[in-house]
């Protein structure tokens, strides 16, 4: 359901978090899914509460808002040419080096908690991340999702 869409970019070429966040964001606005305020509040929220993960060879982000400025549920996609510094979520003095950004719009508050979990568990599994990293296409990221059971 939050992958519906197949919103995805492969192998961007940023050099910072926020042009990163920026992509993705104005590609869920372009579709509809996110009000005019959500890249503004994403940015604010990423500031205090950073969204960076290290997990085993991968840094990931999660950069997300509250659902009032969601549409309809939703999870963008990119994944980062080279690795950009996010600000670690457990230690914000600490940064990561991110090479996938999953930017979260839910449009209910309870689905937050429940997406995240399903994140993680993502994230813990190296065969659905390695091929996240192979990935350049959207049928081939179709197909990994489907996998997964995501769509």
């Amino acid at each position: 359901m939050f992958f519906d869409e197949k919103i995805a970019k492969f192998h961007v070429d940023v050099t910072k978090s926020d042009d990163a966040i920026k992509l993705a964001s104005n590609e869920l606005l372009q579709r509809g899914i996110v009000k005019k305020d959500f890249l503004k509040k994403i940015l604010e929220r990423e500031r205090v509460y950073p969204t960076g993960l290290a997990i085993g060879k991968f840094g990931v982000a999660i950069p997300h808002t509250d659902s009032v400025y969601v549409n309809r549920s939703q999870i963008a996609f990119m994944s980062l040419k080279n690795p950009v510094k996010f600000k670690n979520m457990g230690n914000v003095s600490e940064d990561v080096d991110v090479n996938y950004l999953f930017m979260i719009a839910m449009s209910q508050p309870h689905e937050q908690s429940e997406i995240l979990v399903k994140l993680m568990e993502m994230f813990a599994d190296a065969d659905f991340m390695e091929k996240l990293e192979r990935c350049d296409n959207i049928v081939e990221y179709g197909k990994i999702l489907k996998e997964k059971n995501l769509i």
